[in-house]
């Protein structure tokens, strides 16, 4: 189910800061914000907008600049000034909840394995969080609870519970003996992701015994007091809620982990055989236990499919449909799902196949289907989607269709939103507001090249932005037009340069000729590793990553930059391996 976002247009997007333009190295789209940001909308269909925009201000608790390689430390609460390069902002609010409401996601899975039956679909009616607030819509800071919350748990529990009650065979589905005090048990434990204690088992026995007794309605004595049980169970806080209630820095109980792996990585409460792990055995009471559960779910369906979500929202493929196109002759209605479902074919590969963040920015491999196919010039497939090389200057995804067409203007480059994104979600770099006057972008000239168009436009910029941060990453992509296609000159014949440098967190400054040049420096410098760690920390966490969770950010930027696959699922490993993710939250 997609999540509605609180978003401006496209065109508030390739905003600039034309007029005071301030911005410094940071957080890609913002942990704690970013409602009008650089994922707004779909490509503009008219004259655009200048600038770059959309990156909230640095806040308290920005961290230091990766200087090893591996990561960085911390520079100080207040970070960098803005518009000095060369600093990793990690900013952000997290609160350290020990008691997290349920996505609505988890929610609807979660009533499947509690009671055996499939999708419903009654969480579609649910309120959803005001997505792009955080950086993913399973952050603590979204996941409130308020009337409205109760009102759909209860009519949703009322219903369900109707369902599973409505004769002997359906709650045999549930649970298969025909004895109360087994049904407590047996359910309460999947409901509560631990077993109950004995006065929560005592108090479903009350209420199935008042059930029970009640004369009205068809159903026998058991299911009318299951009923009673099951719609209560269901909203019960221990159900709606995650809980991580030991003392702070204490490791967190078996159940605990079995709760919070599941639910992250499998989208669902634990299973039986999961909770009979947790219980007793002390397998998941240690780092190795819970690695080893961790590395059986990676290679489920449930987790490449929880890892699409990841991808979806880091990228922001919702995006996709909302492109527009005006005067384009090769863009088509059917255009921008085939995008989407690309990108996201893109990166399930990447999972599934244990690649890392490398084969995201270098490989030039890619999916398409038949309407992309007439863009890239290849033989579209008989049927569905198909994969290929896509050549030597199709250098990550980056340099594919999708994106170069996401961010594109009508036929032209948007050479401004595609240096803005990379900054935000690949280099993790905070960009300042937009001026409050934007000027449009002017039509191309005679004998103007696009390049020379946005200099001219940004060129009173300064070089703390456009000129050292945003221009360079976006001119790379010089040779590829608006729909994502390779042009050898542009306006008439003119010769295009894409040639440019960075100065990247650890203090150095990389030069490239191209796209493949960029992508390449990209690749090697540990700023992105570190923001890509960020995001698949704060995605595994469920809160913002700051400044204390440096030591966290290192080991997981020197895996990923490491010898070997590199791959996410060694990260997340990784991840769960940490003391950050083991023990109840709260700053160490």
């Amino acid at each position: 189910m997609k999540l509605p976002r609180v978003r401006a247009s496209r065109a508030i997007l390739s905003l600039g800061l034309l007029a005071g333009c301030t911005g410094q190295i940071g957080d890609a789209g913002g942990d704690t914000g970013n409602l009008s940001g650089a994922h707004s909308g779909g490509a503009v269909g008219s004259t655009g907008t200048g600038g770059s925009g959309g990156a909230r201000p640095s806040s308290t608790g920005s961290g230091g600049a990766p200087s090893d390689g591996s990561g960085g430390t911390p520079s100080g609460s207040g970070g960098s000034p803005m518009g000095q390069a060369g600093s990793l902002d990690l900013s952000g609010s997290p609160k350290y909840y020990r008691v997290i409401r349920l996505t609505n996601a988890q929610w609807a899975a979660a009533v499947q394995t509690v009671l055996n039956i499939s999708a419903g679909g009654l969480e579609q009616n649910f309120e959803s969080p005001v997505y792009g607030m955080t950086a993913f819509s399973n952050n603590e800071l979204v996941l409130g609870f308020d009337s409205r919350n109760w009102q759909d748990y209860q009519s949703a529990a009322e219903a369900l519970a109707t369902q599973v009650t409505a004769s002997a065979s359906a709650l045999a589905k549930v649970y298969s003996g025909t004895d109360a005090a087994g049904l407590i048990t047996t359910v309460g434990r999947r409901a509560y992701r631990r077993p109950l204690t004995t006065t929560e088992q005592q108090a479903y026995m009350n209420l199935y015994t008042t059930g029970a007794a009640q004369t009205t309605g068809s159903g026998t004595a058991f299911t009318k007091g299951a009923y009673l049980v099951i719609s209560a169970m269901l909203q019960s806080p221990n159900f709606l809620f995650r809980t991580e209630l030991g003392a702070q820095g204490a490791p967190l109980s078996g159940y605990e982990m079995a709760a919070k792996l599941a639910l992250w990585l499998r989208g669902t409460g634990p299973d039986d055989k999961t909770l009979d792990m947790a219980g007793g055995t002390g397998k998941l009471d240690t780092a190795d236990g819970a690695a080893a559960l961790t590395q059986t779910m990676l290679g489920e369906t449930a987790t490449a499919n929880v890892m699409r979500q990841f991808h979806g929202e880091w990228l922001h493929f919702d995006d996709y449909e909302q492109i527009t196109k005006v005067n384009v002759p090769s863009f088509t209605d059917a255009l921008p799902a085939e995008l989407e479902e690309a990108s996201y074919r893109f990166f399930d590969n990447i999972f599934t196949q244990g690649l890392g963040l490398k084969d995201m920015l270098l490989s030039t491999s890619g999916f398409y289907g038949p309407q992309m196919a007439k863009l890239y010039g290849v033989t579209a497939p008989a049927n569905g989607y198909a994969q290929s090389d896509l050549g030597s200057k199709r250098v990550g995804f980056f340099a594919q269709i999708p994106y170069l067409t996401l961010n594109g203007l009508n036929a032209e480059p948007n050479s401004i939103l595609r240096g803005v994104t990379l900054n935000l979600d690949v280099l993790c770099a905070t960009l300042g507001p937009p001026a409050a006057n934007i000027p449009p972008i002017p039509p191309l000239q005679p004998g103007q090249t696009n390049r020379q168009r946005i200099d001219t436009l940004t060129g009173t910029c300064g070089a703390s932005c456009h000129n050292a941060m945003i221009n360079p990453l976006g001119f790379a992509f010089e040779h590829f037009d608006g729909m994502g296609q390779w042009q050898d000159t542009e306006n008439g014949g003119l010769t295009i340069d894409s040639s440019g440098s960075y100065t990247f967190a650890d203090g150095t400054t990389k030069t490239w000729n191209d796209a493949t040049g960029m992508m390449q420096a990209i690749a090697t410098t540990s700023q992105a590793h570190t923001c890509f760690a960020k995001k698949l920390a704060s995605f595994g966490m469920q809160r913002d990553v700051v400044a204390s969770d440096m030591p966290l950010l290192n080991s997981l930027t020197s895996a990923s930059m490491g010898s070997g696959t590199n791959s996410e699922k060694q990260l997340i490993l990784q991840l769960v391996r940490s003391d950050a993710f083991r023990t109840h939250g709260g700053p160490q």
